[in-house]
C-alpha cells in the first residue's frame, strides 16, 4: 500500500475520533459545571474528629478498694456502681459520732434540769449561804478565845517551868555543898581520931610514968614533987584522952548532920525536877492546846470563807442561771453539731458506693481490688456513645461565611460511603496554635505565615442509625454549605 493510500484511510478514522472526543468533552464539561454548581457554596476538611463527653469516675473519700463490679470497654446503665471502697472506717466513725450524739443529748438533759433546780434553790441558797457565814464567823470567834486562853495557859506554864528549873539550880548547888560540909566533916572525924590515939598513946605513957613514980616515990628513990609532977601530967594526958575522944564525937555528929543536908538536899533536888517536870508537862499541854486553837481557828476561817464565798454564790444567782441557760444552748448546739456530723459522714459513707453519672462504655481503668485511692484520683472514664459531636478544624479563610446553623455533611472513615447530616452548632473563639502548649510568639523576628485552623463544633441533627457507633478520636470528613443558614 502506498503512502498515499494509507493516509487517505486513516483519515476517516482521525474524524471518527472528533466526533466521539466532543461529546465526551462537553460531558466532562457538563459534570464540572454541575460538580460547580453543586459544591460552589460548600467548605469541607478533613481535619476533623468525632468528639464526646469523657466523664471522669473518682472517689470523693480516701480508702481501700473492696470490689470492682466493671471491666474494660464494659458498658454502664446511670446509677450503676463501678467500685465499692472499704466502709469499715467509716462504720467506726459513725458508731462514735451515735454514741457521742447520745452523751450529748443527755449532757442537754443535765443542763436543762440544771437551770430549773438553780431557779428553784437560789432563795434557799442564799438564806443557808448566810446561816453558815454567821455560824462561821461565831466559830471562828470561839477559836480566837479558846487561843488567848491557851496562850495565858502557855505563858503561866513557862512561868512555873523556869521557876522549877531555879529551883533544881538552888538544889543543886545545895547538893553540892552538902557534899563539901560531908567531906569537911569526914577529915575532922578523921582529924579527931588521929587526936584520939595520939592521946591515948599519951595518956598510956603519962600512966605508966606515974606508976614507975610512985613505986619510986614509995621506995624514996624521987621525991615528993617530982610524984605530984608526974601524976599532974598523967591527969592531963587523961584529960586530952577524954577531950580528944570527945572530938571525935563532935566531928562524927557533925558528918552525920552533914550527911542528912545532903539527902535532904538530894530529897529538894528530886523534887525540883519533879516539879520542873510536872511544869514542862503542863507547858507541852498548854502548846498543844494552843495549837489546836489554832489549827480550829485556821478551820473556822476556812468554814467562813466557804461560807461567804457560798454566800456569793448564791448571790450570783441570776448569774448562775444564765450561765446555765448558755450551757443549755451550748449544749444543744453541740447536739446539732454531733447530728451534722453524723450526717456528715453518712453523707461520706455513701461516697464509698462508686456509682456511673451516665450511661456509656467504661475505659482508661485504673483501679485494682485493695488498691488505696485518694479522693479526686482518676479510677475509669464512662464515655457516653449516645452523645458525641464533630470538631472539625477549617482553615482561616474558609470560615468567612461560616455562622452557627448551616447544614454540614458528614463522612466518617470507619463507614465508607455513609454519610451522616447535621449542623453548625458554634465556631470556636481561637485558633489551635494559640492553645497549643507553647503558642507561637510572632513578634520575635521569626514569623512565618502560616494559615491557621480555628474548630467548629458540629451536632448531628437526627439520632444515629442502628449498628452505627461513633467513637470518640475516630476521623470524618466535614462539608459545610455556607450559602444560607437552615430554619
Amino acid at each position: 500500500m502506498t503512502e498515499n493510500q494509507t493516509q487517505a484511510a486513516a483519515a476517516p478514522r482521525s474524524g471518527r475520533r472528533k466526533l466521539l472526543a466532543i461529546p465526551v468533552l462537553i460531558i466532562i464539561a457538563v459534570g464540572v459545571l454541575v460538580f460547580w454548581l453543586m459544591h460552589r457554596g460548600w467548605v469541607s476538611t478533613d481535619d476533623a474528629q468525632i468528639q464526646g463527653n469523657l466523664v471522669p469516675i473518682s472517689p470523693r473519700v480516701a480508702g481501700y478498694v473492696d470490689r470492682i463490679y466493671v471491666k474494660e470497654n464494659e458498658p454502664v446503665t446511670p446509677g450503676q456502681t463501678l467500685v465499692q471502697l472499704d466502709t469499715r472506717d467509716l462504720q467506726a466513725r459513725l458508731h462514735a459520732a451515735e454514741a457521742n450524739l447520745a452523751a450529748l443529748m443527755a449532757q442537754a438533759a443535765a443542763a436543762g434540769t440544771q437551770v430549773s433546780l438553780i431557779q428553784r434553790t437560789a432563795t434557799a441558797g442564799q438564806e443557808q449561804a448566810g446561816a453558815s457565814v454567821a455560824a462561821a464567823g461565831a466559830g471562828a470567834q470561839a477559836s480566837r478565845s479558846q487561843i488567848a486562853a491557851a496562850d495565858a495557859q502557855v505563858a503561866a506554864a513557862q512561868s512555873n517551868a523556869a521557876a522549877a528549873r531555879d529551883m533544881i539550880a538552888a538544889a543543886r548547888s545545895d547538893v553540892a555543898a552538902a557534899g563539901a560540909q560531908i567531906d569537911a566533916a569526914r577529915a575532922a572525924v578523921d582529924t579527931a581520931q588521929a587526936n584520939v590515939s595520939s592521946a591515948q598513946a599519951q595518956a598510956t605513957r603519962a600512966a605508966a610514968d606515974a606508976a614507975r613514980v610512985e613505986q619510986l616515990y614509995g621506995q624514996g628513990a624521987i621525991s615528993k614533987q617530982q610524984m605530984d609532977a608526974t601524976e599532974a601530967t598523967n591527969v592531963s594526958a587523961q584529960a586530952a584522952l577524954d577531950a580528944a575522944r570527945q572530938g571525935v564525937k563532935s566531928a562524927s555528929a557533925a558528918w552525920e548532920q552533914a550527911k542528912a543536908r545532903k539527902a535532904a538536899a538530894d530529897a529538894g533536888l528530886k523534887q525540883a525536877a519533879a516539879r520542873a517536870s510536872s511544869a514542862q508537862a503542863v507547858a507541852d499541854q498548854a502548846r498543844a492546846t494552843a495549837k489546836a486553837a489554832r489549827t480550829g481557828l485556821s478551820e473556822a476561817q476556812a468554814r467562813l470563807a466557804g461560807a461567804r464565798a457560798a454566800e456569793a454564790g448564791a448571790s450570783t444567782a441570776p448569774q448562775q442561771i444564765a450561765i446555765s441557760t448558755a450551757q443549755d444552748k451550748a449544749a444543744a448546739a453541740r447536739i446539732k453539731q454531733a447530728q451534722a456530723e453524723i450526717r456528715a459522714t453518712r453523707l461520706q459513707l455513701s461516697y464509698t458506693t462508686i456509682t456511673a453519672p451516665v450511661a456509656g462504655v467504661v475505659s482508661q481503668k485504673s483501679v485494682e481490688p485493695g488498691q488505696f485511692v485518694q479522693p479526686g484520683q482518676l479510677l475509669m472514664a464512662v464515655i457516653p456513645l449516645s452523645n458525641v459531636w464533630v470538631v472539625a478544624n477549617f482553615k482561616e479563610t474558609q470560615i468567612g461565611h461560616m455562622r452557627p446553623g448551616q447544614q454540614a455533611i458528614i463522612t466518617v472513615d470507619t463507614y465508607s460511603g455513609r454519610e451522616f447530616y447535621g449542623r453548625v452548632d458554634s465556631i470556636g473563639a481561637a485558633t489551635g496554635a494559640k492553645f497549643s502548649l507553647l503558642p507561637a510568639e510572632n513578634a520575635t523576628g521569626n514569623f512565618v505565615k502560616v494559615v491557621q485552623r480555628l474548630p467548629v463544633k458540629i451536632v448531628f441533627d437526627q439520632q444515629l442509625p442502628t449498628g452505627v457507633v461513633l467513637r470518640p478520636g475516630l476521623n470524618v470528613v466535614a462539608r459545610v454549605d455556607i450559602r444560607a443558614t437552615r430554619r
